[in-house]
Formats: C-alpha cells, sequence, structure tokens
C-alpha cells in the first residue's frame, strides 16, 4: 500500500471508491452523496483539492480532505472501502489531514463534524491534535408516524423566501449567541457569516435540495421570531438544516409548532422518512426532537481547534 497527496491522483484513479462512498451514505444515513462526490471529482480535476488517498496497488481504498472556507479548514469525508475498516487506515489519513491543515500559514481555525466518517477511533485523534470537541447525534423519523402539528395562537408561519435570507441569517444569529454549537462551528460567529451559510443552503444547495414548502418564518407581534430551512437529502428523505428561535420567543412552543409543520410537509410531500442533526447537550431541543418521533441513526461529534494562545471557550 501506498499513501499519495490528492493533488497527485486524477479522478479516474479515485471514481470507483466515490461511487462506494455515495452507496455507503445512502444507505446508512438515508442521504444522497453524489453531488459532494462530484463536487470532490471537481477538486481532483483542477489539483485543489487537500487531502491524501491510500491505494492497494492500482485500486484507491480509502481518502480524507480538508478544504478552506469562511477563514478556516474544514475536515472532510473520512471514508475507507468496504474490507479496509478498522485497520488504522482511516485514522492515519486523517493525522496527515490534520496535521496539513494546523501546519497551513495563515490559517488559525481547523473544524470537523464526522458525520461523514468510516472511523470508530476517529474523534480521540482529534483530542490528540489539541481539538475541542462535543458528541452530536444524527436523528430520523419514520414519517409514516402522525403528525400532530401544533399550533399556538401568539405565531403565524409562512413560506420562506429569497428574499428571507437576511432575516433568517439575524434570527441564526441571535438565537446562537454564547451557544455551545457557536463555540465550535464559526458559521454561527457573526451575521455576515450566517448569511453566508443560509445563502449556500437557500441558494446553492449546500446540505441537499432547499425544500421551500417546509421551510418556513414564523411571525409574531414583535415580527420574525423563528426560522427552520429544510432540503431532501435524497428522493424519500427530507431534512431539517436549521431551526432557530429569537431568544426573545424561546420557551414558548415556537420550536414545536416549525418542527411539526416541516414534518408535515414533508408528508404532504410524500417522503418516506425525516432527519437532522443535534447537539447532545442541547438537552431542550433533544427532548423535543424525542418527542416528535426521532430516533437515534448515528453517534458522531463536532471538533474546532484554534492556534494557540487562542482559546476555545466552551460554555458552561
Amino acid at each position: 500500500m501506498r499513501t499519495r497527496p490528492l493533488t497527485d491522483v486524477s479522478p479516474r484513479e479515485v471514481r470507483a471508491l466515490l461511487d462506494e462512498e455515495s452507496d455507503h451514505w445512502h444507505g446508512e444515513l438515508l442521504w444522497d452523496y453524489r453531488d459532494v462526490s462530484h463536487a470532490v471529482a471537481s477538486g481532483l480535476e483542477r489539483r485543489s483539492l487537500q487531502g491524501w488517498v491510500i491505494q492497494d496497488g492500482p485500486r484507491s481504498v480509502a481518502y480524507c480532505y480538508h478544504m478552506l472556507d469562511g477563514g478556516r479548514a474544514i475536515v472532510g469525508s473520512l471514508f475507507a472501502a468496504s474490507g479496509f475498516r478498522g485497520q488504522g487506515l482511516e485514522e492515519a489519513l486523517l493525522d496527515c489531514v490534520l496535521s496539513d491543515a494546523q501546519r497551513r500559514p495563515g490559517n488559525d481555525r481547523v473544524e470537523c463534524q464526522t458525520l461523514f466518517s468510516t472511523a470508530q477511533a476517529a474523534d480521540g485523534r482529534f483530542a490528540r491534535a489539541g481539538f475541542r470537541s462535543r458528541g452530536r447525534h444524527y436523528l430520523v423519523r419514520d414519517l409514516r408516524q402522525p403528525v400532530e402539528v401544533l399550533s399556538p395562537d401568539a405565531y403565524a408561519l409562512r413560506p420562506l423566501k429569497r428574499d428571507d435570507v437576511p432575516t433568517a441569517a439575524r434570527i441564526i444569529h441571535r438565537s446562537h449567541q454564547g451557544s455551545l454549537d457557536a463555540a465550535l462551528n464559526l458559521t454561527y460567529a457573526t451575521p455576515a457569516l450566517c448569511r453566508s451559510f443560509v445563502e449556500t443552503l437557500v441558494l446553492r444547495a449546500g446540505c441537499g435540495r432547499f425544500d421551500p414548502e417546509a421551510s418556513f418564518v414564523a411571525m409574531g407581534d414583535e415580527g420574525p421570531l423563528g426560522v427552520l430551512l429544510a432540503s431532501h437529502l435524497s428522493r424519500t428523505n427530507g431534512h431539517v438544516c436549521q431551526v432557530s428561535v429569537a431568544p426573545e420567543a424561546q420557551g414558548r412552543g415556537l420550536g414545536a409548532l416549525l418542527m411539526t409543520s416541516a414534518l408535515r410537509a414533508f408528508r404532504v410531500q410524500g417522503l418516506a422518512t425525516a432527519s437532522l442533526s443535534v447537539t447532545v447537550e442541547n438537552r431542550h431541543a433533544y427532548r423535543l426532537y424525542e418527542r416528535l418521533g426521532f430516533r437515534l441513526r448515528k453517534e458522531f461529534a463536532a471538533h474546532a481547534w484554534v492556534r494557540p494562545p487562542a482559546r476555545i471557550e466552551i460554555p458552561a
């Protein structure tokens, strides 16, 4: 076996591995991964993707990469082909990618969420590299179960439109100020980064195909107070990409209203399942999702590192 930088590898050499990966995540996460695989292949074609691949003879059997986004390096997929998992290959690749990302000139932050990882021991490698981490869960709900839509009288929902991107970004930013998710994910750090995040979801299919029929803005007497962004990860699975409620409206049932409305919209469209990700320590949200019928599909973790002497402050 040999390890090669991705900048020296052609798309043809990893095509079979990317195809297997797409099939794997579709089965495990109900996620149509082909668009991501196409983006990876495009990065290989341009020689712009930073990472490593392990080859067994001419066959590519494992790979991992990182990309630059908004002033940080984000570690992407960590995948090994069937028959090559659990042998330490993924962990060795991850060590290389983390070292590369941390040494990169001008890059002072590295993040990763290990949802797309076939390595059981990956999370421990982040701790050794100085990352702060917290557990997250990928949850799935069977949409054959009925949905009771809750309708607090104080709020009215309307479909989210492209013109609502700035409003959605403001609500998301305000709802995450001082939160654990904001500490580990630079996306929530500023209104501008939140706006870029919303634009990616709504305008550029950054997390599956945006679903305007299941995405809402919640209005109260004070104006917009909540937002839910939804997508289709596959032809049969709807995904709640983001649900946020302004601080002054939290604890009044608005989150439940947004969630049940999205689930009902998914059912009307004939989808079979719904999915979402949540930080385990976000107990209030987790309990809501459990009450709504979501169940654990996969455990993973969010990891973040900043160059010393800077520190990531985890809320108590």
